[in-house]
């Protein structure tokens, strides 16, 4: 028997065997060291209900400084707060979780006005947020304000006709109301005719489809404010008169408009695309599924808004400002109705 043959394929496989182990023991090493340090979790469900938004995720990925999140309950319900907190801790290594037994120390609740199970604060070492709400909503919202060190609040301008933040109609602003207190601005009326001044502490104006013209001071006030570095949203119904409903041109804030390079015709588009007619939409309602690359309209891409009663726009770079179109309507879109 060739026992030399032999010993050489029993070496030869021992040193194959050997170099296998080697390979799956430094395979599972990096394995578990990418674990420890880039933890993720996938959500595979249909809805993502297991997901935080996106807007919570870029706001974890900016964070600069360590965020604490303290979550105060009793110990059957803790398993409630690692459901949701656990996936904020996934997002960066900057924010820390701490599950703090209500009942074992009270002195901790008490410090933080805490007055039952279930709530959580978010902090920076420097300024404490309670979130209102035990969700996504009141964690990012807490984790908001503890950020910008302020409160935020939507100015929505009244006295001329404007639409009603109390309405609830199809007419009315009440969602956009709910929408907004959703991402922790304070919303508060103000009214230019009373006093032609935007307050200070407004961090956006919004003048909501008024069916009254502004006097000379109340635009006087618009300009002061955003040339100032103000923002405002600026919505213009077209200016019809149909029946007893009668929208008035608005010539002084249109004038305005114009000095920074947006011109808003006095037209009604019309829009024949055959989106809004699978929906069962008229042509009086321009359906959009083309926009630009801004990051306001860049999680629209792929779908498609309805904007009913519209009047068009030109647009030009001003002395001033710079001109950034979101949207557009098809090509087929015409403005007959002057």
């Amino acid at each position: 028997m060739n026992t030399e043959w032999l010993k050489a394929r029993q070496t030869k496989y021992a040193a194959y065997a050997t170099t296998y182990i080697i390979v799956i023991l430094a395979v599972l090493v990096v394995a578990n060291f990418l674990a420890n340090r880039y933890n993720k979790t996938f959500d595979a469900t249909a809805n993502k209900r297991y997901s935080l938004s996106d807007q919570t995720k870029k706001i974890a990925h900016d964070l600069k400084s360590d965020i604490t999140i303290q979550y105060f309950d009793k110990p059957s319900g803790m398993q409630a707060g690692k459901d949701l907190l656990d996936r904020y801790a996934l997002l960066s290594s900057k924010i820390h979780v701490e599950y703090i037994d209500y009942l074992k120390k009270p002195q901790l609740a008490r410090a933080d006005n805490i007055t039952r199970e279930g709530e959580a604060i978010v902090s920076n070492g420097v300024k404490k947020e309670e979130a209102k709400t035990f969700d996504e909503e009141g964690i990012t919202g807490a984790l908001i304000r503890t950020l910008k060190g302020g409160e935020r609040t939507v100015c929505v301008a009244t006295g001329s006709g404007e639409h009603r933040l109390e309405d609830s109609t199809s007419d009315g602003m009440s969602e956009f109301q709910t929408s907004v207190q959703k991402d922790n601005y304070k919303v508060k009326s103000i009214n230019l005719l009373e006093k032609a001044e935007v307050p200070p502490d407004c961090t956006t104006l919004v003048i909501a489809g008024p069916t009254g013209d502004y006097v000379q001071p109340a635009v006087d006030a618009i300009k002061k404010y955003v040339e100032g570095g103000g923002r405002a949203l600026i919505m213009l119904d077209p200016p019809l008169k149909v029946g007893r409903r009668e929208i008035g041109d608005n010539d002084a804030l249109l004038t305005l408009l114009s000095s920074w390079g947006v011109t808003a015709d006095k037209d009604l588009i019309l829009d024949e695309n055959i989106l809004g007619q699978l929906y069962g939409l008229g042509p009086e309602v321009p359906v959009i599924s083309s926009y630009e690359s801004h990051p306001i309209v860049s999680e629209l891409a792929n779908s498609q808004t309805a904007f009913p009663v519209s009047r068009s726009l030109d647009t030009k770079n001003g002395d001033k400002t710079t001109i950034t179109k979101l949207f557009s309507t098809s090509k087929i879109a015409s403005p007959p109705l002057r």
